[in-house]
C-alpha cells in the first residue's frame, strides 16, 4: 500500500563537471538543457559568475553558499536530475522506492558532455525476519544489494546512494518537511512493526540525520541497525559526520566483525547475548557489561581475547585502545602485529609494557622491528627474550648489526688519532676501535653519533668519546683538521652546560695541541678555573 510519495520535479540548476586537465569546466543548465564549456578558475575562491548561452538563466557554479544550486559530478559519477520517493506498507515490511533521471559527464574527447540515464534504488524493511536491504537497479536488473545491518555500510552508501545528494539546498529546501513526514511515517511503520514481532517495547528508532549524508541516509541506517540489535541505543552523535571527510574515521565503529552471523543475533533472546555467541566471545559479566555500554567495542573485544589468552587480562587492556585499526589519540589502534608479541611474552608482561609505554609510536616501532626480523634473529630471541620493558631497545641493537655490520677502525689511519686517546686525572678519552662503539655511545648519550661511523673509517672525521672515572660516558667530541667541531653531552647539549666537563676538554684540547676557539660547544675557563683542572 502507497503510505507516502514525494516528488522533487528538479534537484539542481546546473551541473558542473571538471576537466582531466582541470583547466575547463562542462556545465549543462537544468532550465534548458544546453550544455557548455567555460574556463576554470585560477583560483577556488574566485568567484564564477555565468550565463547560459541558450536561456540566459544565471548560473553561480563556485563553491560558496550562493552556488549551492550547482551540482558538482566527478568523472564516472552521477547527480539526480530529479527525485521520486515512494513509501509502501505492508503486513509485515516497509519499502521505500527512490527512482528518478540522473546525468553524469561523458568523455572530454566526445562531441556532448553529459550523459542521461534512469536510476532506482530501493530500501527494504523485512520486519518479519528483521532484515533490511538496499538494492540499486540498471534498468530492470539488480546491479548491487547490500544488507544494512552493519552502520559501517553507510560508509558505502555515502557514497553511492542518490540519497546522499538529498541535504538542505535552495533549490530543494521546501521538499524537506514532506520528506521528514515521510521518514516519520516510515519510522513509525517498522516500529510498530518490530514491537508485534519481537512482543515486547522497542525504544524510539530516532536518529537526528546530521549535517552531511542527507536528510534520510542515516536516519535509515540507524533504523536498518536497530532492527537487528533491538535493545541497543541509536547511533551515537558522531555518526553525524557521515558523508564529510571524516567519514573513513566511521570504519572503526562498524558492528560486525568478519564471519559474524546476524541471524544468530536475531535468534537470541537479547542483543549481548547474540553478539556474545556470534563472536565466540566468553560469556563473562564483564564482557557482558562492556556490550551493554557499547556494542561497537565488539571489535576491540575479540581483538584483545585474541592477544591475550586470559579474558580477565584482555579486559583491563580495554581501555587502552580504540575501536580503529589505523589508531588516535583515544588509544592503541588494533594493530596486528602486536600477535607477534604472544611468541615471547605472557599476557601480563605485554599489558605491562602497554600500560607503561609513553606512547603508540614506542610500541609501534617495537612491533615494527619484530615483525622485520631476519629469521635467525627471531628465532634466538624467542629463544632468549629481554625483559619486556628493554625489547625495544634490545631490537634497536639488533636491527643496527644487521643493518650496519660491525667493523674495525684503523686509527693509525692519520698521525692525529694515535696522541686523542689519553688517561687524565680523573677523565678518559676514549679512541673507539670498532663501529658498535659509536651505535652504543649513541645509545647511552641519546645522540646520533653512530651515524659518523662510515666517516670516521674513511679518516674524513674523528670521534673521542670522553668517560668519568667510574667508566660512564659523559661527552662525545669531534676532532676534524686538528680543530675541535663539536663537544656534546647528552641529548646534544653543549659541554658549556657543565663546567667542569667544559675544562677538562679544554685542558685535553691543550695537551693533545687541538683549537677550541672557534667550536660554539666549547667555553675558555676562566684563569682560576684553569689553574684548579691544571693543579688537579
Amino acid at each position: 500500500m502507497l503510505a507516502a510519495q514525494v516528488d522533487i520535479s528538479q534537484m539542481f540548476r546546473s551541473y558542473t563537471a571538471i576537466s582531466e586537465s582541470r583547466h575547463t569546466y562542462s556545465i549543462r543548465c537544468a532550465h534548458c538543457g544546453q550544455e557548455f564549456r567555460l574556463p576554470a578558475r585560477t583560483s577556488i575562491c574566485d568567484p564564477v559568475h555565468a550565463f547560459c548561452p541558450q536561456c540566459r538563466t544565471y548560473i553561480n557554479y563556485g563553491w560558496s553558499k550562493a552556488a549551492a544550486d550547482n551540482a558538482w559530478v566527478v568523472q564516472e559519477d552521477t547527480a539526480p536530475v530529479d527525485m521520486h520517493l515512494q513509501l509502501r506498507v505492508y503486513k509485515d515490511s516497509v519499502q521505500l522506492g527512490v527512482y528518478g533521471r540522473s546525468i553524469s559527464p561523458l568523455p572530454w574527447d566526445t562531441s556532448r558532455y553529459w550523459h542521461r540515464r534512469s536510476y532506482r534504488e530501493e530500501f527494504r524493511f523485512d520486519v518479519k525476519v528483521r532484515k533490511t536491504t538496499w538494492t540499486r537497479y540498471v534498468g530492470s536488473q539488480k546491479a548491487e544489494e547490500r544488507e544494512l545491518g552493519d552502520p559501517g555500510e553507510l560508509v558505502v552508501l555515502a557514497r553511492v546512494s542518490m540519497l546522499r545528494y538529498l541535504y538542505t539546498r535552495s533549490c530543494i529546501v521546501k521538499y524537506k518537511p514532506a520528506v521528514a513526514a515521510l521518514l516519520r511515517r516510515l519510522r513509525d511503520a517498522v516500529h510498530e512493526r518490530l514491537e508485534r514481532r519481537v512482543r515486547h517495547k522497542v525504544s524510539s528508532l530516532f536518529c537526528p540525520s546530521g549535517t552531511y549524508a542527507g536528510w534520510l541516509l542515516l536516519p535509515l541506517g540507524n533504523i536498518a541497525y536497530r532492527m537487528v540489535f533491538k535493545d541497543t541505543p541509536n547511533l551515537s552523535p558522531f555518526w553525524r559526520y557521515l558523508g564529510s571527510s571524516r567519514t573513513g574515521e566511521l570504519d572503526g565503529f562498524r558492528a560486525i566483525i568478519e564471519g559474524f552471523d546476524l541471524n544468530t543475533v536475531r535468534r537470541a533472546k537479547d542483543t549481548v547475548t547474540g553478539v556474545i555467541a556470534a563472536s565466540g566471545l566468553p560469556d563473562t559479566r564483564s564482557v557482558r557489561r562492556a556490550l551493554t555500554k557499547d556494542v561497537f567495542c565488539l571489535r576491540r573485544l575479540v581483538f584483545l581475547h585474541r592477544l591475550f589468552t586470559r579474558s580477565d587480562i584482555a579486559m583491563q587492556a580495554l581501555p587502552l585502545f580504540s575501536n580503529h585499526t589505523h589508531g588516535d589519540r583515544t588509544g592503541y589502534p588494533l594493530e596486528d602485529k602486536l600477535m607477534l608479541l604472544k611468541d615471547m611474552y605472557a599476557g601480563v608482561d605485554i599489558l605491562r609494557f602497554l600500560r607503561h609505554s609513553r606512547d603508540w609510536y614506542l610500541v609501534q616501532d617495537t612491533v615494527n622491528m619484530l615483525n622485520v626480523l631476519g629469521d635467525a634473529a627471531r628465532r634466538e630471541l624467542i629463544r632468549r627474550p629481554p625483559c619486556i620493558r628493554d625489547l625495544h631497545d634490545t631490537l634497536v641493537q639488533i636491527r643496527r648489526r644487521e643493518t650496519h655490520p660491525d667493523y674495525a677502525f684503523d686509527n693509525d689511519i692519520a698521525p692525529i688519532r694515535r696522541r686523542l686517546a689519553m688517561q687524565m686525572e680523573r677523565i678518559r678519552f676514549i679512541l673507539p676501535e670498532r663501529s658498535q662503539e659509536l651505535y652504543d655511545a649513541g645509545d647511552v648519550l641519546h645522540n646520533c653519533v653512530g651515524s659518523y661511523a662510515d666517516r670516521v673509517r674513511d679518516g674524513k672525521t674523528h670521534i673521542v668519546l670522553m668517560a668519568d672515572d667510574r667508566g660512564k660516558l659523559t661527552a662525545c667530541i669531534e676532532v676534524k683538521d686538528g680543530t675541535i667541531r663539536q663537544a656534546k653531552l647528552d641529548y646534544n647539549r653543549s659541554v658549556t652546560q657543565k663546567t667542569a666537563i667544559n675544562n677538562e676538554v679544554v685542558a685535553w684540547a691543550q695537551r693533545v695541541g687541538l683549537r677550541y676557539d672557534t667550536c660554539p660547544d666549547i667555553k675558555p675557563p676562566t684563569s682560576a678555573s684553569t689553574a684548579t683542572a691544571a693543579t688537579a
